[in-house]
C-alpha cells in the first residue's frame, strides 16, 4: 500500500428543483440537468480555495504529505457517456488556478478520470502514482462510498450512501505502508446552511 492521503469531496451544489422541493414523478420527467454548478455551487467552489489552503485540519494533512494533484471526474461526452456533468471539474478549477498563481508555487496538476473509469483511478492511487503526497478527488456522490472502500477502508466505517442533500463534508482516507487505511470525516462549515454533523 502506498503512503498517500486521499481527500474525497462531492462536487458543489447543482440547480435545485423548482421552489427547492422534490417534485412528483411527472415533474421529474420534465427536469433538464444542465450539468453545471448552481450559483451556490460556484460560491462553494470559491470558498474551497481558502478551505484547502488555510483550514487547519487540511493544512495539517499537507504538512505531512504535500498536495501533489487534484483529480476530478471528467466530462464523458462519448456516445455511451456515463457522467456528463461538469460540476466535479468546476468545483476544483478555482483551487488549481489559485494554487498555480502563487509566486514560486510548485505546479499543481488537474487530472481527469471518467466516471466509468473509477477503477483506473483507484489503481493509480493504490499503484503508488502519488506516493508521499496528498491528492484531492472531486467526484459525484453516488460513487464516493465505493471509492473509499475501494481504497481499503472497511465497509463498516464508510456510510453506505452519501446523502443527496449534503455537499458540505470532506472525507479523508490515509494509506500507509504496513498499516490499515484510516477514514475520517470533516464538516466543511463554509457556507450558510452547512451542517455541523458528519454523514452517518
Amino acid at each position: 500500500m502506498p503512503n498517500t492521503t486521499v481527500i474525497l469531496i462531492r462536487h458543489a451544489e447543482k440547480l435545485t428543483w423548482n421552489r427547492g422541493q422534490v417534485p412528483g414523478e411527472d415533474a421529474k420527467a420534465l427536469y433538464v440537468d444542465n450539468h453545471l454548478l448552481s450559483a451556490k455551487g460556484y460560491e462553494r467552489a470559491q470558498a474551497l480555495v481558502g478551505y484547502f489552503l488555510n483550514r487547519a485540519e487540511v493544512v495539517e494533512l499537507q504538512e505531512r504529505r504535500p498536495l501533489g494533484a487534484v483529480i476530478a471526474q471528467a466530462v464523458d461526452s462519448g456516445p455511451d457517456g456515463w457522467g456528463r456533468s461538469r460540476r466535479p471539474l468546476e468545483t476544483v478549477e478555482p483551487l488549481v488556478r489559485a494554487w498555480n498563481a502563487q509566486p514560486n508555487a510548485r505546479p499543481l496538476p488537474l487530472l481527469e478520470f471518467c466516471k466509468k473509469d473509477w477503477q483506473a483511478l483507484l489503481e493509480a492511487i493504490k499503484g503508488g502514482q502519488f506516493e508521499g503526497q496528498t491528492v484531492i478527488v472531486s467526484w459525484s456522490h453516488q460513487q464516493l462510498p465505493q471509492l473509499a472502500t475501494g481504497l481499503g477502508v472497511p465497509e463498516q466505517l464508510v456510510p453506505r450512501k452519501w446523502k443527496g442533500e449534503r455537499f458540505d463534508v470532506t472525507w479523508v482516507v490515509e494509506l500507509s505502508d504496513g498499516a490499515a487505511p484510516t477514514f475520517k470525516q470533516f464538516p466543511q462549515r463554509l457556507l450558510y446552511g452547512d451542517g455541523d454533523r458528519i454523514i452517518e
